[in-house]
């Protein structure tokens, strides 16, 4: 097994909790009214890490609207027992040219579902757990009529174990 095999073995799980975690929130928000850029009822788009890349001048960003990013960034874990402890955040992105400036109750909405599900149930697909510790924030700039927001969560996740009790 070559070391590419090996990189991507042990990220597995990490990117199986990505993805679990995508899924779990997509179900969360399905039935949220939500609005694409000419008024329609639309589903929100998920994404993981980032949002798509636009290749062309004329592609609208507001396309992606709107949508949610499960992210992964750091993982640590302490000794061979320890399971990774995995910090994801999960970015949300709402448009609303409403004039009475109220995308940002969306934003606290989406925040709010997904922290009561993993405060009421800690575990996801049977292999995750999410840790009570979590924070939120809105972004508090004027980007009118675009509104973010964010939760950080740390899970739990599977790890492997050594092969050789004497390493």
């Amino acid at each position: 097994m070559d070391d590419f095999e090996n990189l991507t073995g042990n990220l597995m799980d990490i990117h199986g909790l990505q993805v679990s975690l995508k899924k779990e929130i997509n179900r969360l928000l399905s039935g949220m009214h939500l609005t694409d850029d000419a008024g329609n009822e639309v589903q929100i788009h998920a994404y993981e890490q980032q949002l798509p890349e636009t290749y062309d001048d004329e592609d609208d960003p507001s396309q992606f609207f709107p949508y949610f990013i499960v992210q992964v960034f750091t993982g640590d874990t302490e000794d061979d027992e320890d399971p990774w402890h995995v910090t994801t955040v999960i970015q949300f992105g709402v448009k609303d040219k409403g004039k009475d400036r109220q995308g940002h109750v969306q934003i606290l909405s989406m925040i709010q579902k997904v922290a009561n599900r993993f405060l009421q149930e800690a575990l996801l697909d049977n292999q995750f757990r999410a840790s009570p510790k979590m924070k939120w924030e809105i972004l508090d700039e004027n980007t009118y009529p675009f509104y973010f927001g964010a939760i950080e969560m740390k899970f739990s996740t599977p790890k492997m174990g050594r092969i050789d009790e004497f390493s």
